[in-house]
């Protein structure tokens, strides 16, 4: 019996599938970027990504070990404003992987202990998270506040509804299904809304007034200017990113754009994603004739590295941009800068004396949780505030009362002035 031969192109064409990209390989999903949002008195919200097409739902506790099970509270997965919209939202999001419940009925200042449950819609597999305790815990914040002191006036304040334009990574397809999610200096927990949800698609819309704050856990009434981070989550479809700074406030909750986050002139900038082109000239393409030069500073060799418009381009000695990294963005106009990114797990060797550094999380954190793993090493932090056109700084050898920095924020590059014995290597950002 003579063996069957299999024509040449065979072995070829199943390489090509096994390479092609596509949307996962069906079988149990793997859960990443858990993150707990819209936290208010008496709800809770999570998102996470799927890779694959799936389902979501969770499970609450009471304790940390995931043993008494909280009764009485309310689980709707992908919540939508929009009844309209509500199933054509929801199917989108499954589709793309991108997970979202809320939990209600719950009671103010109270800890929460949950489990996701990711279903794949193709396997009935399923995958919880985290897989065994201790459980993920939320507080619910305290109460809710509209109001503030005047002197001896009890005022009442509201903050604007944010709109942005979603789309995928080509930049005209609208990115529906995908959440967006919203995170200001000084805001508890992040707040997100599903594109097309009360607006028409490629939309988003959030309310800030759903803001609470770090400090009080009652309503943030925002301030002009402050970091407003958007990043477009799409779960299989990928993520973008802009930073805006919080518009003028009129009291009236206007529909309304972020202003511009880059000033005129020089602005202490990181990347909230890692981008998937880092190619400087395409990263900066949507802002090219608005910059004029960027910086980075390379603290192994004690050299700048740049890219000067006013040089020919191949004296540019910097060519990429990296998430990890700080830059001076130097500017001839206002402007925001939105890419296409990944979340970052890349870290930053930093060595003795002044480091440029980026900022690896989307909330605002207190420094000093930002710097706890290599405090005992940090001599001084400096950030340039272009808005207010100011430095402002953090000194170990002074007081609290003359510091000027306690916060780290999505968006901001700062100066990491370390001592000596970082050249160990056991400084890492």
């Amino acid at each position: 019996m003579s063996e069957k031969m299999w024509p040449l192109w065979v072995p070829f064409l199943l390489l090509v599938i096994a390479l092609s990209p596509g949307k996962g390989i069906a079988g149990i999903p793997e859960v990443n970027h858990v993150m707990v949002t819209d936290v208010t008195t008496v709800s809770f919200s999570v998102i996470w990504a799927s890779s694959e097409a799936a389902t979501a739902d969770i499970e609450v506790f009471e304790d940390a070990n995931g043993t008494t099970l909280l009764s009485g509270a309310v689980v709707v997965s992908h919540p939508v404003n929009d009844a309209d919209k509500a199933d054509a939202i929801k199917a989108a999001a499954e589709e793309s992987g991108v997970m979202k419940v809320m939990v209600t009925g719950l009671q103010p200042d109270t800890t929460y202990y949950f489990q996701t449950i990711t279903t794949s819609k193709s396997t009935a597999d399923v995958t919880s998270e985290p897989a065994a305790a201790p459980l993920t815990s939320v507080t619910t914040e305290t109460s809710t506040v509209r109001t503030y002191e005047d002197g001896t006036d009890i005022l009442p304040f509201s903050n604007d509804v944010i709109v942005e334009d979603c789309y995928l990574e080509d930049g005209t397809t609208p990115a529906d299904g995908s959440l967006l999610i919203a995170t200001v200096a000084g805001g508890q927990y992040p707040i997100t809304a599903f594109i097309g949800d009360g607006v028409d698609s490629p939309y988003a819309l959030i309310d800030l007034n759903n803001m609470f704050s770090r400090e009080s856990s009652e309503n943030l009434d925002l301030e002009q200017g402050e970091n407003l981070t958007l990043v477009n989550f799409g779960g299989l479809n990928g993520n973008s990113v802009v930073s805006h700074r919080v518009p003028s406030d009129l009291g009236l909750a206007e529909i309304k754009s972020g202003d511009p986050f880059l000033k005129v002139g020089w602005n202490m900038v990181s990347l909230p994603l890692e981008p998937i082109n880092n190619n400087i000239v395409d990263l900066i393409e949507s802002i090219y004739d608005k910059v004029d030069s960027i910086w980075a500073y390379d603290a192994s060799s004690g050299d700048y590295l740049s890219m000067d418009k006013s040089m020919p381009d191949f004296l540019w000695s910097l060519r990429s941009l990296e998430s990890t990294t700080g830059y001076w963005f130097v500017m001839n106009e206002e402007t925001s800068f939105k890419y296409n990114g990944d979340f970052q797990s890349n870290t930053m060797q930093l060595s003795s004396g002044w480091n440029l550094v980026g900022v690896k999380d989307l909330k605002t954190k207190d420094l000093s949780e930002s710097i706890a793993d290599i405090s005992e090493y940090v001599e001084s932090i400096w950030y340039y505030d272009a808005a207010e056109g100011i430095y402002v700084s953090y000194d170990v050898t002074l007081p609290s009362y003359l510091n000027s920095l306690f916060t780290i924020e999505p968006g901001n590059a700062y100066w990491f002035v370390m001592s000596s014995e970082c050249d160990d290597g056991n400084c890492e950002w």
